[in-house]
């Protein structure tokens, strides 16, 4: 008998701290930023529903079961439950990202990274795939702003302060991230230079900023700006 009590005392404080561990899990999402803006420019998958190219909104829902919620003006709407929250790593991806999953079939958001806070995981693709990246970023365009001041929001994030590098980031993506300071970059004139970040290239997306809350290419006179201040980091 003395045993029973002493399995079911165990029994309600294991139930105890499992409550009290989800409140706080629940805590955390719903103290965190709620809610992103992004221009999607191709289809993608969310959850089992898949969405066309569009202008979404990501939000968190924090009801009965906290879930991410992916919905555009024109109606297309899908929701995910969020698997486990994200740092480590990845951490460098903390001012605003979407990651998706590109495999054969198409592109999966498998992390959503709202900034300031750690990331949602939603999808888990562990081979057989390539990431890409959509940066989220809080810049103004209806201010006037230095070419050190976008490249901390866009080109920073992976190339690193000064242009030195992120081993954070070369571990996420799998390549040694080109260090912006070498005599290689330097070496490439400046219209290469502007191609590569209005264009890209197969390794790299275009250069991408927000504006009003939805992402577009690079202006030409921000990219200018840019190229100007890669020069300053020259070894």
């Amino acid at each position: 008998m003395q045993q029973m009590r002493t399995r079911g005392a165990l029994a309600r404080k294991l139930m105890a701290f499992i409550l009290v561990t989800f409140f706080a899990v629940g805590l955390a999402f719903g103290q965190a930023q709620q809610r992103v803006w992004a221009e999607i420019p191709y289809e993608f998958t969310v959850g089992s529903k898949v969405l066309p190219a569009g202008k979404y909104t990501f939000s968190v829902e924090n009801e009965n079961v906290v879930r991410l919620k992916v919905e555009s003006a024109t109606g297309a709407w899908a929701k995910a439950n969020i698997i486990t929250r994200l740092s480590g790593p990845a951490e460098f991806l903390r001012g605003g990202s979407l990651v998706f999953d590109k495999t054969d079939g198409g592109r999966i958001l498998s992390e959503v990274w709202m900034p300031g806070t750690d990331g949602l995981l939603l999808h888990s693709n562990p081979k057989n795939h390539r990431r890409e990246v959509l940066l989220v970023s809080d810049l103004d365009q209806t201010r006037p702003v230095s070419g050190k001041a976008v490249y901390n929001l866009t080109c920073g994030r992976c190339h690193g302060p000064g242009g030195k590098g992120d081993e954070r980031a070369d571990k996420f993506f799998n390549i040694t991230i080109p260090r912006l300071s070498s005599a290689e970059v330097q070496g490439k004139s400046d219209e290469e230079l502007r191609k590569r970040i209005t264009e890209g290239d197969r390794v790299m997306p275009p250069v991408e900023i927000d504006e009003s809350g939805f992402r577009h290419r690079l202006p030409p006179q921000d990219a200018d700006a840019v190229i100007a201040y890669v020069r300053t980091l020259k070894r």
